[in-house]
């Protein structure tokens, strides 16, 4: 059965804000979240720890791919009406191009919300949407609380 989920809204930002708010990773990665073009935008703040490579200052790998993941739980949390956990079932990542040393933006997409798992899908750039850096397919396990 699937779950229907709640529109992009005031509300769904401010439910995604406050997760953010009780989450020590959230700060970690310096999580700003904003309403653009009808969708929730996720963004991960550069910072010094989350450079890979430091001859290249490139976002670390596990950095970006990590981001994926938590902007995808989010985004589940955030639009379901009722109150849910998740956890990870599986992450795909591919890395299509390399990063710089600013700012990612990612943008969710919730392909379906079932009574267990959630599929979601969640693309990463930096400064041209058109020139992805990274995307990943997400298996959420989720929970009612």
């Amino acid at each position: 059965m699937r779950r229907d989920l709640l529109d992009v809204s005031e509300e769904t930002l401010a439910r995604a804000r406050a997760l953010v708010e009780g989450s020590n990773i959230g700060a970690w990665f310096g999580t700003r979240i904003s309403i653009e073009n009808g969708e929730q935008r996720y963004r991960l703040t550069f910072d010094e720890p989350h450079i890979g490579n430091p001859v290249i200052r490139a976002l670390h790998g596990g950095v970006i791919s990590a981001f994926l993941q938590y902007a995808a739980t989010l985004e589940v949390l955030s639009r379901t009406p009722e109150p849910l956990r998740a956890r990870s079932i599986s992450v795909h990542t591919s890395y299509l191009r390399g990063s710089r040393d600013v700012d990612l933006d990612v943008a969710v997409s919730v392909q379906r919300v079932g009574r267990r798992i959630a599929f979601v899908e969640a693309r990463g750039w930096q400064g041209d949407r058109e020139r992805e850096v990274a995307s990943a397919q997400i298996a959420l396990r989720v929970f009612e609380e």
